[in-house]
């Protein structure tokens, strides 16, 4: 994977998410109901999977390969 810049990674991720396909990437055992639909939790989500990409972008910018 490239380096990309974090924003550009979060605004895709973002654009997936809002788009509806996250679950074109889901494997099938992953359950498709049953989630938390209150906004607190989703808000809460959202910031994880922020994390989650800035986290990976700053690995990439540090030039590791592979997480530890």
């Amino acid at each position: 994977m490239p380096a990309v810049h974090g924003s550009t990674l979060q605004s895709q991720l973002n654009s997936l998410l809002v788009a509806g396909g996250y679950w074109g990437l889901a494997p099938d055992w992953v359950p498709r109901t049953g989630y938390a639909r209150d906004r607190d939790t989703l808000i809460t989500v959202l910031a994880a999977l922020r994390r989650l990409v800035q986290n990976e972008t700053a690995r990439l910018r540090r030039g590791r390969t592979h997480a530890h």
